[in-house]
């Protein structure tokens, strides 16, 4: 399972999972063409592709170095980059079935207006608990 369980978390720390909200943001990239979508995701977000604390980074301008060296494959299990509105609307219907009570959606790229409208129509009215 890619999140692991919640009860198994929260008995960890000495919590009651039961009263706990289960809290998520994803991260995602959504536009007209899958290399559109890339594309955002790779100038817009590549903190998204990079696998490791980002912790010690000391300056923009060491982020900005590292980030050139992300690539398409560092995104894989990290973000879902799609043209298709159903792999996304999939995704996020996978995670709501996991249980989670609210999911964030953090849209990467630019076009905020046509991903609102796109998202609006045909992924969130889709979606059930």
């Amino acid at each position: 399972m890619l999140f692991g369980t919640f009860d198994d978390g929260a008995r960890e720390v000495g919590k009651d999972n039961s009263t706990m909200p289960k809290v998520l943001q994803l991260h995602l990239s959504w536009a007209p063409s899958y290399n559109e979508a890339l594309t955002g995701a790779l100038v817009e977000w590549a903190n998204g592709g990079m696998a490791f604390p980002k912790g010690d980074i000391r300056s923009p301008f060491e982020l900005e170095q590292m980030a050139t060296l992300v690539r398409p494959e560092d995104f894989e299990g990290r973000m879902i980059i799609s043209e298709d509105p159903d792999v996304h609307r999939a995704y996020i219907q996978q995670l709501a079935d996991l249980g989670f009570d609210r999911i964030y959606l953090h849209y990467v790229g630019r076009n905020q207006r046509d991903w609102i409208d796109v998202f609006a129509r045909e992924v969130l009215p889709k979606l059930h608990r």
